[in-house]
């Protein structure tokens, strides 16, 4: 595992949890601040482990990598994507 990768995930994805969080009915998610933790970095796992990622880690050649293979272009905004995705289709349904 790229360590380095892997946090600019997990950063990304508690950026959307908490964004998402403050738009919520009371300004809160289904699990309280101790256990969302343990979900934080499992969407961040699943994030880091997607083929897009691991595509990124492992292509040689990483000029326009997200714009070839992604549709937002960029990592930042993918990896917020995909977490808002997550987290909508798996936590908040």
């Amino acid at each position: 595992m790229s360590q380095e990768i892997y946090n600019i995930v997990l950063i990304h994805t508690a950026r959307t949890w908490e964004r998402m969080r403050l738009t919520q009915t009371y300004q809160e998610m289904p699990f309280d601040n101790i256990a969302s933790t343990d979900e934080i970095e499992e969407i961040a796992s699943t994030i880091y482990d997607n083929d897009i990622i691991q595509g990124f880690l492992t292509d040689e050649i990483k000029d326009d990598y997200w714009i070839n293979n992604t549709a937002e272009g960029m990592s930042d905004i993918y990896i917020e994507a995909e977490a808002e995705r997550i987290i909508n289709d798996e936590i908040l349904t």
